[in-house]
C-alpha cells in the first residue's frame, strides 16, 4: 500500500508541475502583443513543450516560439498551433451569405 500512496502523491505533483507549466506559457503568449488564444494544449518534453491548439494573431511580428523559450526548462518548443491572421472575434462580425 506504501507503494501505491507514493505513486498517488508523485502523480498528484506531476499533474501540478503540469497546470502551473501550462499557466506560465499561457502566460507568456498572452504578454505577446496581438495574439489571443482561443484554445491551448500544452504537452510537456524531454527538453520543452509541444504547442496544440488555436490562435488568433493581429500583428506580424508575434514570435511564439521566443516567448515560450523564456520560460525555465524549455528548450525545445514544438509549433502545432494553428494560426489565425486578423480574424474577427468569434460572434462579433455578421457572417454574409455570400462568403458560403
Amino acid at each position: 500500500m506504501p507503494a501505491l500512496a507514493s505513486h498517488v502523491a508523485s502523480s498528484a505533483s506531476t499533474g501540478d508541475s503540469v497546470r502551473q507549466l501550462e499557466a506560465d506559457v499561457r502566460r507568456a503568449l498572452l504578454s505577446e502583443e496581438g495574439l489571443d488564444i482561443a484554445s491551448l494544449v500544452v504537452r510537456r518534453l524531454p527538453n520543452g513543450v509541444c504547442l496544440e491548439g488555436v490562435i488568433r494573431v493581429n500583428s506580424d511580428d508575434v514570435d511564439v516560439c521566443k516567448a515560450v523559450r523564456q520560460l525555465a526548462g524549455v528548450g525545445d518548443v514544438r509549433n502545432h498551433l494553428v494560426v489565425c491572421w486578423n480574424c474577427p472575434d468569434p460572434g462579433t462580425s455578421p457572417i454574409e451569405d455570400s462568403i458560403f
